[in-house]
């Protein structure tokens, strides 16, 4: 399983973004491998509420991403939080990244991101 962090799902809500294409193939080809982490939804909605996202724009952006990944999102787990307290402590990662490294370690999955830290964190829990 491959577990899709926040960094693709602003991507693929913005084409002029460069990792737009690889967003668009991979949220477009979500099936039974892909699950979208719960914490890069919510992560996702914050971001799009600070940044001063309109209510219309933030409902066609949910209206859109519940009929592409609505049937793959990763829940988060009490045993992901209880990890992902150890790894932000441990490792510096922030709150949501500690909570997809977590989710990652707990399922044996691999993490769909640009961010090295989270893969780095994965992998070394996983002995890679």
């Amino acid at each position: 399983m491959e577990i899709i962090d926040t960094v693709y799902l602003v991507a693929y809500l913005n084409p002029a973004d460069r990792l737009h294409n690889e967003a668009a193939r991979i949220i477009e080809s979500i099936g039974e491998t892909g699950r979208v982490s719960q914490a890069a939804l919510l992560e996702l909605d914050l971001l799009m509420k600070s940044r001063g996202f309109t209510l219309s724009e933030r409902r066609d952006a949910w209206t859109l991403l519940s009929a592409l990944v609505g049937n793959y999102v990763e829940p988060v787990l009490p045993s992901d939080f209880s990890l992902a307290a150890i790894l932000a402590e441990t490792h510096g990662l922030d709150y949501f990244d500690s909570l997809v490294a977590a989710q990652c370690i707990n399922r044996g999955a691999e993490p769909l991101t640009t961010d090295e830290q989270i893969t780095r964190v994965v992998r070394e829990h996983r002995g890679d």
